[in-house]
């Protein structure tokens, strides 16, 4: 479904639908894009990309995501949804290598990097927690 929480998820289906294959991306009417590392199914109000090749790992993907994401972001409402016919016009940037490839690597560590701030930080978020606790409990 369309929406940013739950990563667009709303619920799930019984009756036989169209399945995706994991390490795609789908992005709904809004532009709102999430990289899927599982099978799905989906409503008429989301598309997906994927690589028949599988050539891309999750690290590029979740790369890919976040770039399709920003560059849609605030484009598109109720009054005026993202269509499949509306979304071959845009480009996303991407860093390649000298030959003007995709630049893989630089992309997979990218990510890397960034998932090792998000855990630096949330280790540092609880000891915080942990040390005002101590202080409450002290009081």
């Amino acid at each position: 479904m369309s929406g940013t929480t739950n990563t667009g998820v709303v619920g799930y289906v019984s009756n036989s639908v169209t399945v995706y294959p994991s390490n795609s991306i789908t992005v709904d009417i809004f532009g709102n894009a999430f990289y899927r590392n599982y099978k799905y199914g989906m409503g008429d109000d989301t598309g997906a990309l994927w690589s028949n090749e599988n050539k891309y790992n999750q690290y590029h993907m979740l790369y890919l995501t976040s770039v399709i994401s920003t560059s849609l972001r605030g484009r598109f409402d109720y009054s005026h949804k993202l269509r499949s016919s509306k979304i071959k016009p845009f480009k996303i940037h991407l860093p390649t290598t000298d030959d003007g490839r995709p630049d893989l690597n630089f992309m997979e560590l990218f990510i890397r990097a960034q998932q090792k701030l998000a855990i630096q930080n949330m280790s540092a978020w609880r000891t915080k927690n942990i040390e005002i606790a101590k202080q409450v409990v002290a009081i």
